[in-house]
């Protein structure tokens, strides 16, 4: 799944962070629990890293989710926040790479790409589930912020 956000990098401003956060969760059929998933990020082409997601929630009503969606179907996933700095990326607070905000090459692009998805090769591939505002857990869409000092 790819995304691209306007690039609002300012001119007389020195970028401190990327971040991007949003709520996932691995795809299994109906649901497991048990199910794990190596999500990657991608930005603007450039593998951020990999977070590996336990399972496929469900059995329980997300706290966001329509009664519409059937209950056998995935419900919620965990909220992730990747951050890159100007030394490394992060995803909650946990190093999980070297990539760095220059790696990124943010000053020459009118938008800025994400991608979220599970490499074929991945040791699991165990699908993925994103989840907006109105279901799961948490209520926002995917998120991305820029810091500057």
């Amino acid at each position: 799944v790819e995304y691209r956000f306007p690039n609002r990098r300012r001119a007389n401003g020195m970028l401190e962070s990327l971040q991007v956060s949003f709520e996932a969760c691995s795809e299994a059929p109906l649901h497991d629990p048990n199910w794990p998933s190596d999500i990657t990020v991608w930005i603007n082409d450039v593998e951020i890293g990999t977070w590996t997601s336990p399972g496929d929630f469900g059995g329980e009503r997300g706290a966001l989710t329509p009664d519409w969606w059937e209950e056998w179907n995935s419900q919620y996933g965990l909220l992730k926040m990747w951050k890159v700095t100007a030394e490394r990326s992060y995803v909650d607070g946990i190093r999980i790479s070297g990539v760095t905000l220059a790696d990124l090459k943010l000053e020459h692009e009118p938008c800025i790409s994400l991608r979220i998805g599970v490499k074929p090769d991945a040791e699991n591939v165990g699908g993925l589930n994103l989840f907006g505002r109105h279901f799961g857990n948490y209520p926002q869409d995917i998120r991305m912020r820029m810091r500057f000092q």
